[in-house]
């Protein structure tokens, strides 16, 4: 890691045009106090490194990775995960409710940690997301059904008959303004379910050019920056909550940060002046020591996943646009 650290020290910290407008260079800070995982995919996602020494090792490491290796040694032999809390006078439906969102929140966490369809135990606990899928018939919210088609996408699991038809029946739930609602009887859409919704599809190419997506994301885009859009999520502060979790709401958070990686999926090109001015606005909320924050205003600290998710965006969008103000020079 220290040749790395020579090539993107603060000395040289504008080594990639995109970057041209930060504050300072993260990259040096992710490489030195990043989570693990996070360095693992510093390096394949924004550095395009796949074969040094460097991510080789890193790679290596994972397999070692404390809090991998719990989570996955945590799971039981019938590929579940046990339930935090008292089940006692509790109804199997209400049962296997719970079981079903506790494996949604580790199988989540899981992909922080770097796991993918390659571990075995990873498609054991997705086995049982599918089987509770099919087998019950659960009062389920639009985030909760989003979740598993998220994970099923991620573990390369797309094409298993129960998500085609989780997915088919999601996308016929979609509202005449394009939104979705939280619940089937909730008569008005949702903008934050909606988003979570478009986002998770987006991350299949199947998708990508989806009609009924792309109404959805006409109908994320006209409600920019809008207040009351949302009972579960309400007010203004959620635009600015760039953290998301793994499970209850929080998995539904991201504000503005999560707007723009859907953009990113679905409209690539993208050079609306809303889109620009919300990208000027994320670089002007990079924090002095290098990182983004969780909550924009809030966090002084600065979150290494948040900080990853972001360059991700910027690296495209400012990528982009370096290139639109080189083409306009040579041109004139």
């Amino acid at each position: 890691m220290y040749y790395i650290l020579m090539l993107y020290d603060d000395q040289n910290p504008y080594e990639f045009p995109w970057m041209e407008n930060f504050k300072k260079n993260p990259i040096p800070v992710l490489l030195k106090s990043a989570p693990l995982p996070v360095r693992y995919r510093l390096l394949s996602e924004i550095l395009d490194d796949t074969t040094s020494d460097d991510y080789l090792a890193l790679q290596k490491n994972l397999r070692k990775h404390q809090p991998r290796r719990k989570r996955l040694a945590d799971q039981k032999t019938d590929g579940t995960w046990a339930i935090d809390g008292k089940m006692a006078g509790l109804s199997e439906s209400q049962k296997q409710t719970l079981q079903l969102l506790k494996q949604l929140e580790v199988l989540n966490e899981l992909i922080e940690l770097s796991v993918t369809h390659k571990q075995e135990k990873a498609l054991l606990g997705m086995r049982e997301v599918l089987r509770i899928l099919a087998e019950q018939d659960l009062p389920l919210r639009l985030h909760h059904n989003t979740q598993a088609v998220y994970l099923a996408v991620y573990y390369e699991l797309e094409g298993n008959p129960i998500i085609k038809n989780l997915i088919r029946d999601l996308i016929g739930q979609q509202n005449p303004d394009g939104g979705w609602s939280s619940m089937k009887t909730d008569e008005k859409s949702c903008y934050w379910s909606s988003l979570y919704l478009v986002w998770s599809l987006a991350q299949s190419k199947g998708f990508q050019s989806n009609r009924a997506l792309t109404k959805g994301l006409k109908y994320l885009q006209d409600r920019l920056l809008l207040e009351g859009e949302s009972d579960l999520l309400p007010g203004m502060q959620v635009w600015d909550t760039l953290i998301s979790g793994s499970s209850g709401l929080s998995i539904l958070s991201g504000g503005t940060l999560r707007y723009l990686e859907t953009v990113k999926l679905l409209d690539s090109k993208n050079s609306d002046r809303k889109t620009y001015k919300l990208l000027d606005w994320l670089i002007d909320a990079q924090l002095k020591s290098g990182l983004w924050p969780s909550i924009v205003s809030r966090d002084k600290q600065g979150d290494h996943e948040v900080t990853l998710r972001v360059l991700k965006v910027l690296k495209h969008f400012q990528t982009q646009r370096v290139d639109e103000t080189l083409r306009y020079e040579s041109e004139e």
